[in-house]
């Protein structure tokens, strides 16, 4: 059986960055608290809300 969640993700999403793009990532996520994955959906969020 698998896990349970509230709100499945069934997609994915992929893209390369070099090392300075992923030091930004790594530093941006670690301020905020959280890791890189949930940052990047809260800036689509923000992206959307601020340009939708």
């Amino acid at each position: 059986m698998g896990k349970s969640v509230e709100n499945p993700k069934k997609n994915i999403i992929s893209c390369r960055v070099n090392d300075r793009e992923m030091q930004v990532l790594q530093n941006l996520a670690k301020k905020a608290g959280t890791n890189i994955s949930d940052l990047v959906r809260q800036s689509i969020l923000s992206l959307a809300q601020n340009h939708g």
